[in-house]
């Protein structure tokens, strides 16, 4: 398990004018992956875990794993993931930032998830490959 300092803070919710103190997500990421998602052009595997589990309403992270067809780590990528809520044609207010932990390991935080509903982490895939994600979690 790898940990990783994260600040809270305290916003305005986005939609509905909702306020929710949101707190920091632990950044342990352990056990099996909550999904696995497949890049657009089909190279690259993307395991998912998250520091919340299951994701809930406020600050989260994520822990993504990134192989190869042969299923070797992939490193030295850039990662630019934009929250995204389909349902409501916004993103988050927050950019995460991305950074890999440890060869093909690359985590995202802070996820500023403001909101219940289902989101996407648009991600674009950049570097040895490019490539682009659209991973989705439900938020309670």
């Amino acid at each position: 398990m790898r940990a990783i300092p994260l600040v809270a803070t305290l916003l305005g919710g986005g939609c509905g004018g909702q306020q929710a103190m949101l707190q920091t997500a632990p950044l342990l990421f352990s056990g099996a992956p909550a999904q696995t998602a497949t890049t657009k052009a089909g190279l690259l595997s993307i395991d998912i875990r998250w520091s919340w589990s299951p994701p809930v309403v406020g600050y989260d992270a994520s822990e993504m794993t990134i192989t190869d067809q042969t299923g070797a780590a992939v490193t030295g990528l850039a990662l630019t993931i934009v929250p995204w809520m389909p349902a409501h044609g916004h993103s988050a207010s927050v950019a995460p930032t991305v950074s890999e932990t440890s060869p093909g390991v690359y985590v995202a935080a802070p996820l500023d998830f403001y909101m219940s509903g289902s989101w996407q982490l648009l991600t674009t895939i950049t570097g040895s490959i490019d490539d682009t994600a659209q991973p989705s979690v439900e938020i309670p």
